[in-house]
């Protein structure tokens, strides 16, 4: 069974456990979060890289060289050098679930919907799922590493932090290729800060890559009238994209024909 699949079952069920209205934004909630109202993160959530702070790692810019860079350690400077070189030959075409900090720092929404137990996140891009667990666990030492990591979630006051670790290191943690390794920590402080605008203060703490643990601010916009769009990764898109963009630009591209015959 296909791992998005899986992932759409296990939120599914999850929903089920809940009343039907706790799923949507609830029209009474403060606009503000506040401690122990999950309801007042739940939405449809719109990147708004324009509200980035000035001076920060900014993960929306795609360009050759970014302005500013995370505080690489020697081995993470020359991974992520090679990652830059491997994205700017067109070599990034996969169905890999792209991990929880890369799908944040796409172009497209993600929902956020409260259940029993947890938090289901739905992005829209390439139909990526995540779990947040709220029940007061903690992150088990013996869980098996996965691209999205696992998750869990508390309240810090009104703020909604969430920890993520067990991550398997076979993914960027944004579009430019910054590196990631199994020593991976990530932080989230989710707040409500107006009616329609989330916060979120990203902490990224991975000594093998990073001198010292270093954040990103970034800021979504509430779309009370918007619903997710399908946008599965399916061979057929990956070679119809392949073909039309990087053939044209005489990058390598992939192989998709038949291999011969011994």
């Amino acid at each position: 069974m296909c791992y998005g699949l899986v992932l759409s079952m296990a939120a599914f069920a999850a929903i089920l456990a809940v009343p039907p209205t706790s799923n949507a934004q609830s029209n009474s909630a403060s606009p503000k979060s506040k401690s122990g109202d999950l309801s007042s993160f739940s939405g449809v959530w719109d990147p708004a890289p324009y509200m980035k702070p000035q001076g920060e790692v900014d993960p929306w810019d795609l360009r050759p060289n970014p302005k500013v860079l995370p505080p690489f350690t020697p081995w993470g400077k020359d991974k992520y050098d090679a990652n830059a070189k491997f994205i700017a030959a067109g070599a990034v075409l996969d169905c890999d679930p792209f991990g929880t900090a890369r799908n944040y720092f796409t172009p497209r929404p993600f929902e956020l919907i409260p259940a029993k137990d947890r938090w289901l996140q739905h992005w829209e891009y390439y139909d990526n799922w995540r779990e947040i667990w709220t029940d007061g666990r903690k992150i088990p030492d013996d869980v098996e590493p996965d691209y999205m990591g696992y998750s869990i979630g508390r309240w810090d006051g009104n703020a909604f932090v969430v920890e993520s670790a067990a991550y398997n290191g076979k993914q960027f943690l944004s579009w430019q290729g910054f590196p990631l390794t199994e020593s991976m920590h990530q932080t989230e402080r989710w707040e409500r800060v107006d009616a329609d605008t989330l916060k979120i203060v990203f902490t990224f703490d991975d000594p093998k890559t990073y001198s010292q643990p270093w954040k990103i601010t970034a800021f979504y916009k509430l779309k009370k009238d918007w619903a997710l769009d399908a946008h599965p990764c399916t061979l057929s898109a990956i070679k119809e994209y392949d073909e039309r963009l990087n053939h044209a630009d005489k990058l390598p591209g992939r192989d998709y024909s038949a291999p011969e015959k011994k």
